[in-house]
């Protein structure tokens, strides 16, 4: 389940299911592109709810999460972050983060 978060709408980051992810990312960023293609295909695998948001229009949302930089994927247990990643590096390496969040939940 994919939630793409349009202007003017807040992002909630307490979803009904324990483990779900949080994509960040700007229109015109190329690396971005390919990140969200990365964990596209990651996440065909292990189902997890994820919202992606295009943090141009949610300065708020960056101060409060302290985002550095995009592409940054949270993985979240209900509110509560678990993992940050900058690099997305591969699938696999994706897959192995989001395996590891599941088995320890």
């Amino acid at each position: 389940m994919t939630y793409n978060v349009e202007r003017n709408v807040s992002i909630d980051i307490n979803f009904d299911k324990a483990i779900h992810l949080i994509f960040g990312y700007t229109a015109m960023c190329g690396t971005c592109k390919v990140s969200e293609r990365m964990l596209d295909i990651a996440n065909d695998i292990v189902q997890l709810p994820i919202i992606k948001v295009d943090l141009n229009y949610y300065p708020e949302f960056n101060q409060a999460q302290s985002i550095q930089s995009v592409p940054v994927l949270l993985i979240m247990n209900y509110d509560q972050e678990v993992e940050r990643l900058y690099a997305f590096r591969s699938v696999p390496f994706l897959l192995e983060k989001m395996k590891k969040v599941i088995d320890e939940t």
